[in-house]
Parts: C-alpha cells; structure tokens; sequence
C-alpha cells in the first residue's frame, strides 16, 4: 500500500517537472520569434522610409500642414456677419 502512494508520488513529481520544463521551453521559443520577428520589422521598415520617400536631391518630401491650403482655406472659421444698419438693403 504504501508503495503505491510512492510510486503516486513519483509520477506526480515527474509530471510537474515535466511541466515546468514545457513551459520554459515554450517561453524561450516565443521570446526567441518574438525576437526575430521584431527584428525583421524594424529592418524592413527602416529600409522602407529611407528609400521610398526621398526626392531626387536627397532630401525627404515635407509633411503637410494641417491648414488645408490645397483648399484656399486657413482653417479658421468664417466671420459672423455684423447685425449693422449700414449693412442691410434699402427697401
């Protein structure tokens, strides 16, 4: 009987360590593509904007302003019109 409870015991200590092991396993395994997947994506972006953006002189084209000049306008509401006499017909 009480050989049955050790043999229990053993087998209950060699799956935990069984799992433990697992789980260090799996952490060193997604850290390590995490890694290299970081690493990719950097490279590839840097190669990206250095290249892809860059005018025939050298430089980078400007970013635009948030003014909407392409659409004559300043950004700025219109004015309110003035509730002046002066301003309105004559009937």
């Amino acid at each position: 009987m009480e050989n049955d409870k050790i043999k229990n015991k053993d087998i209950a200590k060699e799956k935990i360590i069984l799992f433990v092991i697992g789980v260090l396993v799996g952490a060193v395994i997604s850290t390590a593509a995490f890694f290299v997947y970081t690493k990719t994506l950097g490279a590839d972006s840097s190669a990206n904007s250095s290249s892809s953006q860059q005018m025939p002189g050298g430089t980078p084209p400007e970013k635009p302003s948030g003014n909407n000049s392409g659409n004559d306008q300043d950004g700025t509401p219109p004015e309110k019109p003035s509730d002046d006499n002066d301003s309105k017909s004559d009937s």
